[in-house]
């Protein structure tokens, strides 16, 4: 039976590496933030000023097997659905690493508690558990709702309002909008299951399927 301090260095190895875990993850995740804010914001001027976007482009030689293509001259709907394809695929990842930082963050509570309880302390081993949530800062939460609530309602509003104006008032193939609008949905489904459908059933069904006034 192992004793109880060689079982408080085992756990306090692991805690430490599982901390240094998520600090790595966290990084990746503000880095996939900023890069789907930037798609976004390009996609925006692809949908609503394609021609100036095309001419602030500048002469950049893309190497196709043996010749090189200049962007400037590639078809809207080319660049379009790339786009497209870079903000399903980033806000996949992003949101894959933002899920396992909070699971991670979860079994790290469990770990402050099993270590606690080892030292015979409450109160000490809380760095990320119960001492951080405690006396929350109003900014903090801010920013906790703004990445939970706010910043996938723009993403949905965002998204609805680019399809929907692709489709209005860009001169492009049939076959294009539809690509871009699968694309999108696609978009639209796993910001959804990310965190709008999570939120729904927390805040207003977490009473046996009675809406939650809190």
């Amino acid at each position: 039976m192992p004793s109880a301090d060689t079982k408080f260095q085992v756990l306090h190895d692991h805690y430490k590496e599982s901390f240094a875990y998520i600090r790595e993850r966290e990084k990746q995740r503000d880095r996939l933030f900023l890069i789907l804010v930037a798609l976004f914001g390009l996609l925006a001027f692809e949908v609503l000023y394609p021609t100036a976007l095309i001419q602030a482009l500048p002469a950049i030689g893309v190497p196709v097997v043996n010749a090189e293509v200049d962007v400037r001259h590639l078809p809207m709907a080319v660049i379009l659905s790339t786009t497209w394809v870079f903000v399903l695929a980033i806000l996949l990842r992003y949101g894959k690493v933002t899920i396992t930082i909070e699971r991670q963050y979860a079994y790290l509570h469990k770990l402050e508690e099993k270590i606690s309880s080892i030292i015979g302390d409450a109160e000490v081993y809380r760095r990320e558990g119960r001492d951080y949530e405690k006396d929350y800062p109003m900014f903090s939460w801010w920013v906790w709702r703004f990445y939970t609530v706010l910043f996938p309602a723009l993403i949905l509003y965002a998204t609805i309002i680019l399809i929907g104006t692709e489709w209005k008032t860009l001169d492009t193939s049939i076959h294009s909008k539809v690509i871009d609008s699968v694309l999108a949905l696609g978009v639209l489904i796993s910001i959804s299951l990310y965190r709008i459908v999570p939120f729904v059933r927390e805040h207003w069904f977490s009473s046996g399927g009675q809406i939650n006034e809190g």
